[in-house]
């Protein structure tokens, strides 16, 4: 008996057997996990979602804090820039010519309105909500599942808002509203014109401001020059006289004529304060043209494809499953670059450039709830 158990068939087949019963209480295991917490609609995505939840749930409180303090923030910023142009930079162009400050003077007006408006305009705008009652399309099929009420096509809820938003893009926290249909436009081209006006900035004081940079202690510690005292000048008359027979008197520090002797002061509050306001000026200016640049970049990738931030997620997840399928995936909202710019800025109607190069409220095309269209790509899935 102790020699049969000892066996390499017995071993084999006790281990066969636990195997067995390891993999038979895993399963049980895993079916109560699964009956309990688990359903049809579970994926690694609602996981990783209900996991950040908590997270999620924190910035959306901070963000819906802290959204006037952001605003406040920016509209500092902005009106700092402005006032540094006016008190330092406007000036200096002054004393260079008048032609380049006519120039400096229309251009930078015209970039600060434009900046302000659309700021403003995006800020004030409400980015449009799905309207109740019979008014939606009868197409809308889907629910948002927190509002419980009907969702037209690339319509999502923002969680800061506690409301569904028409072609909603995201929530910016420095306009402290959400950025959708009817606000999308301003939003963009205040990045634009951001952009630009920090690289007009920069490339126009870049001169002044590696003079200030380099020289920082002449414009800290040296400045004007006054009369000295009776007692002074006869100080520095005596030091003249012990002066060395022909050591150049310019290069001197106390060789002043006798008529007229000098002494150095320190500059002024007010010339202290331009050399800060200058070197303050060039590095928020390049530091908030390089993050907005990059902004609005992406947003252009975007608007060239017809789609938004969130859009850009799911396409490509759709397009994944598409691909696995032997199918390949297409945008139904993208009319081709020219049509999509032209949508998106509302270029119709008889519109032109000027209505993006200046001021203008109009509203975009469409009305964000439906998004058919006669020339469409047709179905949202083709075969290869």
């Amino acid at each position: 008996m102790a020699a049969y158990i000892r066996s390499p068939a017995f071993i084999r087949r006790w281990l066969q057997r636990g195997r067995r019963k390891v993999q038979e209480y895993k399963y049980i295991m895993v079916l109560t996990f699964k009956s309990l917490f688990c359903n049809a609609f579970l994926s690694p995505w609602v996981m990783w979602d209900t996991l950040m939840e908590p997270l999620l749930w924190f910035v959306e409180k901070v963000v819906k804090a802290f959204g006037p303090v952001f605003v406040f923030v920016v509209v500092s910023l902005v009106l700092s820039v402005i006032g540094i142009a006016w008190l330092v930079f406007f000036p200096i162009m002054r004393e260079r010519s008048y032609v380049t400050l006519t120039f400096h003077l229309f251009f930078g007006n015209w970039l600060a309105v434009n900046v302000l408006f659309h700021y403003f305009k995006a800020l004030l705008t409400s980015p449009g909500k799905p309207p109740s009652g019979d008014r939606l399309n009868t197409e809308v099929t889907t629910v948002c599942k927190k509002c419980i009420s009907p969702k037209p096509p690339r319509t999502h809820h923002c969680s800061v808002c506690k409301c569904c938003v028409l072609k909603m893009d995201h929530h910016c926290p420095w306009l402290n509203n959400c950025v959708g249909h009817y606000n999308h436009r301003y939003f963009f081209l205040f990045c634009v014109y951001i952009f630009v006006g920090c690289c007009y900035v920069c490339y126009s004081t870049y001169d002044v401001f590696l003079d200030h940079f380099h020289n920082s202690e002449k414009y800290l510690f040296s400045g004007k020059f006054s009369l000295l005292s009776p007692l002074d000048s006869i100080q520095a008359a005596a030091l003249q006289l012990r002066q060395p027979q022909g050591q150049d008197t310019a290069a001197s520090e106390f060789s002043y004529p006798a008529n007229q002797t000098f002494v150095q002061e320190p500059v002024t509050m007010w010339e202290r304060a331009q050399h800060n306001l200058i070197i303050y000026l060039f590095f928020l200016c390049s530091g908030a043209g390089a993050a907005v640049g990059g902004l609005s970049v992406w947003h252009a990738r975007l608007i060239t494809h017809g789609q938004t931030s969130i859009e850009v997620h799911i396409n490509k997840k759709e397009s994944k499953r598409a691909q696995k399928k032997g199918q390949v995936f297409r945008n139904p909202y993208d009319y081709g670059p020219r049509k999509n710019w032209k949508m998106f800025l509302g270029l119709t109607n008889g519109r032109s450039w000027r209505h993006v190069l200046f001021p203008s409220s109009h509203p975009p095309m469409g009305d964000g709830l439906t998004w058919h269209n006669p020339q469409d790509y047709g179905r949202r899935v083709l075969p290869i």
